[in-house]
């Protein structure tokens, strides 16, 4: 009797092993996304202890890659050989320090999406009937290939390397001390950069700039995340780019864990979104990526 529970427990010690010894998901790439990210591990590992799930940053000596995270429109480089899928999508917003001498001078005027374009990427803008005047503001921006400034330079029709301004190294977070230290800077930022996710207030010493298309009720709202969220789930707005993230994977995927913990995030996953001040995939587009990944996990049951 000793014999064959000695027997059963070395089983099941090996079978333990094996499991444990399963290649790990390994995900990478914009790290504003990672806190939500890391959300949706916690849980999906809850309910998958099996799986392991590695999120590391971009210079980590890790040759195999199984998701890359992108923030923008992907390119035809991201894509070689690759295929994307939608996981959610994040707001960027116009944002100055609270004692901003331009913001004072605006009096509560909201700026256009065409008045935007020229504070952002012209170099003389305002044209008084006879002369042009200097820009009134300062840009701070990140480096033209990081994924905010791609999104943002998108939505108005420009390249990433027609931000005018100051190129800021390292996270966007570090725009935030920037635009708080110069009395006539001007930024862009993320939801969860902006905002404190526990009190759901604007961080201490920013303001967002008014916006033309929104009503004096939808400007105060700017305040509270969940106000943001609210108004750019419900309708588009002009003056606020909106970018889906995407998840970058190869076009056949060995590892069926990967494709079973995409799916998780599209059918569960988006549960988690506004907490970490990102917004929810349109239904039409969650419920065609489901039924896509549906398919694909299917054929490689077979």
């Amino acid at each position: 009797m000793n014999t064959k529970i000695a027997k059963s427990t070395i089983v099941l010690l090996l079978l333990s092993v094996l499991v444990n010894a399963q290649t790990p998901i390994v995900i990478t790439g914009t790290k504003f996304t990672y806190p939500v990210i890391s959300k949706w591990i916690a849980e999906y590992t809850k309910e998958n202890p099996q799986v392991q799930i590695l999120l590391v940053n971009k210079n980590t000596d890790i040759k195999k890659i199984d998701i890359s995270v992108v923030a923008h429109q992907p390119t035809i480089v991201d894509v070689a050989d690759k295929q994307t899928i939608p996981v959610n999508k994040y707001a960027l917003l116009p944002v100055a320090g609270q004692s901003n001498t331009y913001l004072k001078k605006l009096k509560g005027h909201g700026l256009d999406k065409k008045e935007l374009d020229k504070l952002f990427f012209d170099e003389s803008i305002f044209e008084d009937s006879k002369e042009k005047t200097k820009s009134p503001v300062n840009v701070y921006a990140r480096e033209s290939h990081s994924c905010s400034a791609i999104a943002f330079a998108s939505f108005f029709g420009r390249q990433a390397n027609e931000l005018r301004g100051k190129k800021i190294a390292g996270d966007d977070i570090f725009l935030l001390s920037s635009v708080k230290n110069d009395s006539i800077g001007i930024t862009f930022n993320n939801l969860s950069y902006l905002y404190d996710i526990n009190t759901r207030k604007l961080k201490d010493g920013l303001a967002i700039l008014p916006l033309a298309d929104l009503s004096k009720d939808q400007n105060a709202s700017l305040n509270n995340i969940d106000g943001v969220i609210s108004t750019l789930e419900s309708e588009k707005v002009e003056t606020i780019p909106v970018q889906e993230i995407n998840f970058v994977v190869s076009k056949t995927i060995e590892n069926t864990e990967v494709l079973k913990f995409i799916s998780w995030v599209l059918n569960n996953g988006q549960q988690f979104n506004h907490q970490f001040g990102f917004l929810n995939l349109d239904k039409d587009v969650q419920s065609s990526e489901i039924l896509k990944l549906s398919e694909i996990l299917l054929t490689a049951s077979k």
